[in-house]
């Protein structure tokens, strides 16, 4: 298992629920970034939802408005 820190990079604009900095952890089996692989998406969607309580859908969840950081 690989343990992953996925990071906010910035805020998605005035209103909107993302803010740099957020972050969440999350576990894999693949030693790849689960930022490529669709199918953690909707978990990565999930863990956000539930440690914010916000509403992101799995479509943005990408390397485009977060990080991830291989963290053990």
């Amino acid at each position: 298992m690989t343990l992953w820190k996925i990071t906010a990079k910035g805020n998605w604009g005035k209103g909107k629920e993302l803010v740099k900095g957020m972050f969440i952890e999350i576990s894999t089996t693949s030693p790849t970034s689960p930022l490529c692989q669709a199918k953690y998406k909707e978990t990565i969607a999930n863990a956000f939802n539930m440690k914010y309580s916000t509403k992101f859908e799995k479509t943005r969840m990408n390397s485009s408005y977060l990080t991830a950081e291989k963290i053990g």
